[in-house]
């Protein structure tokens, strides 16, 4: 299970971290002059910048000089993704221990992506002892901070009864709060629990619009299990989950 249960994927939340910083000659000036007086927020979207090649070329190195100094003011972005760097050897010399190091400072900071990959690393044994209270304890402070991978896996153990007692409205809730965010994993799991009536009676129609809406994105789990569903349905149950799922595809700004 754990390990499905975290991607590393540092490069896509390099790419996202911070606001959009226009690529115009003017604001890129001022962009330096403020990283260079000392804004932190200024140096991580500097570092992404370098990292992107928005000035000539893909320069990790440089990216994590700037990543550096907002680690230094105690940035809670740029200790994750310098972290990240020491653990991959992306523009620095690799060095997993003052990686997990960074990390952790960061998840000390509330950092919920730092906070999930410290769950992944007490889970797998990954630079650390592996350790199921380690593994519980930074997956729920990650899903207490929002993210939705960690609110998925934090229902799971919930549903199953594993290292935590088997509550079945806890483990919906956090299911609620990740599919709810857009992660698919969650939206079937969702789809299946409402569908099977686990702890409550059955739910077609709420089942089956996360089903359309993890369809709509490519999953064809949720197609499958849609499709074999809506014979059961009556016309006005189809019609009332597709509403639905196109409310909260609407609300959510379309596909994720």
């Amino acid at each position: 299970m754990f390990k499905r249960m975290f991607q590393f994927l540092f490069f896509a939340y390099l790419l996202l971290a911070g606001v959009q910083y226009s690529a115009l000659p003017e604001f890129a000036h001022e962009l330096k002059a403020a990283a260079r007086s000392g804004d932190a927020e200024a140096q991580l979207i500097l570092a992404r910048q370098y990292f992107e090649g928005d000035f000539g070329s893909h320069d990790p190195a440089m990216a994590a000089r700037w990543l550096q100094r907002a680690a230094d003011q105690g940035n809670a972005d740029a200790l994750n993704i310098l972290g990240r760097f020491y653990l991959s050897g992306m523009g620095v010399e690799r060095d997993p221990a003052k990686g997990l190091a960074l990390l952790r400072a960061a998840a000390d900071k509330d950092q919920a992506q730092a906070q999930s990959y410290l769950a992944y690393a007490y889970g797998k044994g990954d630079g650390v002892a592996r350790n199921a209270a380690g593994f519980l304890h930074w997956t729920r402070k990650a899903a207490e901070n929002g993210d939705a991978r960690s609110r998925y896996n934090l229902a799971r153990l919930y549903l199953l009864g594993s290292l935590v007692p088997q509550d079945v409205d806890e483990g919906r809730r956090w299911l609620e709060l990740s599919a709810d965010q857009g992660f698919t994993e969650a939206q079937v799991a969702l789809g299946e629990l409402l569908i099977r009536g686990v702890g409550r009676p059955p739910d077609l129609v709420e089942g089956c619009k996360w089903f359309a809406i993890a369809g709509a994105k490519g999953d064809s789990r949720a197609d499958k299990r849609l499709n074999g569903i809506v014979g059961q349905m009556t016309r006005e149950e189809k019609k009332e989950a597709a509403r639905r799922a196109n409310v909260w595809l609407q609300a959510k700004g379309g596909l994720r």
